[in-house]
């Protein structure tokens, strides 16, 4: 849990949010979606599942239609804006790769950690680690713990973290590692599928071909048999 707790919550989390201030948000969502394939190649080593040729096609595709989703936003933002720092782009694919040995690790020993006790201990560790490290590199005279943003602490850390979490160490019981990963692909469709409901965004013909190669990735390697 120690070990799950540097490299689930505190590396990833401080390595993404660094990065994402030099990098547009685009882009930083396709780097982050590199994570299935370090999962994948980690879990081929570390807990017997094989990558195998279906499996590593269906990622490679996924990844592609991530990246046809997002093409239109990291070009647009890279002309107006000329904020591309290769920093920022390797600290969000750091992240991705600690979160995918924390998800193998996961998995290796997810029979016998009850997910509940390990999210908590997780969290107070990152939060110590991270809250600490927050200390000595910001500027604490900034900090404003206005409602909206004590509001917005909360709503992230407990459903878009805690809970988040538990459910992701409860399905790694019943899943392999890498179709658990396999989720990274479907949230920026979901984002999507939100945008046009709620906010009535038309989607590009980019995205929709983008959609259907994620979906078709998705579908070959989390089949039966690959």
């Amino acid at each position: 849990m120690l070990f799950l707790g540097v490299f689930q919550i505190t590396v990833p989390y401080g390595l993404v949010f660094w990065g994402e201030q030099y990098i547009s948000s685009g882009l930083s969502a396709v780097l982050f979606a590199t994570l299935p394939f370090f999962v994948s190649i980690f879990a081929h080593f570390f807990v017997s599942e094989k990558l195998t040729k279906v499996r590593a096609i269906g990622v490679i595709a996924s990844f592609i239609g991530l990246v046809a989703v997002f093409w239109r936003d990291i070009i647009g933002f890279q002309v107006a804006f000329g904020q591309f720092s290769a920093f920022g782009s390797l600290a969000v694919v750091g992240s991705a790769m600690s979160g995918g040995l924390g998800n193998v690790v996961a998995k290796r020993h997810a029979d016998r950690i009850d997910p509940a006790a390990n999210v908590l201990v997780q969290m107070l560790m990152g939060t110590l680690a991270l809250f600490s490290i927050g200390l000595v590199t910001e500027k604490t005279g900034a900090i404003d713990f206005t409602f909206t943003a004590v509001a917005s602490i909360l709503y992230l850390g407990v459903f878009g973290s805690a809970l988040g979490f538990v459910g992701l160490y409860w399905l790694l019981k019943k899943m392999t590692a890498t179709n658990v990963s396999l989720i990274t692909f479907a949230n920026p469709i979901v984002a999507l599928l939100l945008g046009w409901v709620v906010l009535g965004e038309i989607p590009d013909p980019n995205i929709g071909i983008g959609a259907v190669l994620i979906l078709g990735g998705v579908y070959l390697s989390a089949k039966p048999g690959s």
